[in-house]
């Protein structure tokens, strides 16, 4: 049976919403951009969007920022196991260097999909506007068409935002424990009705890192923890 008492790995919060932050600007900008001009001088703001799209909205600041989200994560998730095996060990155990090749490799990866989940908004207004002012739609139509774009787009930061600080704790606990020695864990789910079918099968079992099998945190929204196996 798992013991529910040992602590477990909770991503960071800040974190989570330093991300949304980054991943949802600029995506309001283009439709208040569009309510304080009238539909005639909308081609204007077309044209401006095209450009944007040009320059591929880089951001100087994102990389400084992602760095500081990512470490932030670092932290809370290396303070967390440490509880972990000290909870089953009842001694401090190393867990070897910091994962700095496995920080760089995040780190690149968010500063491209930020860039693509700002790309990808902009092309669909774009392509929103475009047909909009082909077809002589309303301007309440389009500005409708509008808000789901941003509404959707806003809605995949969100999921992005959630769903990092949860993979990025696993790959950590997964590097800090090969690190230390530990070969196998078992599976804990965060015990509640949002737990997959898949997960809660695993429930309790015990499975080696260097399995194929999908680790914890390594799918989309999982919340589920390894709990370490200490053999000494």
């Amino acid at each position: 049976m798992v013991n529910k008492n040992i602590p477990t790995i909770r991503p960071a919060a800040q974190a989570k919403l330093l991300l949304y932050r980054m991943f949802s600007s600029y995506l309001g900008v283009s439709l208040e951009k569009l309510l304080l001009l009238p539909i005639s001088r909308w081609d204007e703001i077309l044209k401006e969007l095209e450009k944007n799209i040009l320059t591929n909205f880089a951001n100087p600041s994102d990389l400084p920022l992602l760095t500081r989200t990512f470490l932030l994560m670092e932290k809370s998730t290396k303070r967390d196991l440490e509880r972990q095996l000290l909870s089953l060990a009842s001694e401090k155990i190393w867990l070897g260097v910091f994962p700095q090749k496995l920080l760089d490799n995040f780190i690149k990866e968010h500063v491209q999909l930020i860039k693509d989940v700002r790309l990808e908004h902009l092309n669909k207004i774009s392509s929103s506007l475009q047909r909009g002012l082909r077809e002589g739609l309303l301007e309440k139509e389009m500005l409708k068409d509008l808000q789901n774009i941003t509404n959707l787009s806003k809605k995949r930061a969100r999921l992005i935002a959630r769903n990092t600080p949860l993979q990025y704790s696993g790959n950590l606990t997964k590097h800090h424990q090969i690190n230390a020695g530990i070969k196998e864990y078992r599976w804990q789910t965060s015990q509640d009705e949002r737990v997959r079918d898949s997960h809660r099968a695993n429930n309790g079992k015990i499975y080696e890192w260097n399995s194929s099998h999908p680790h914890p945190r390594s799918e989309i929204n999982c919340r589920c923890d390894a709990i370490p196996i200490l053999n000494y």
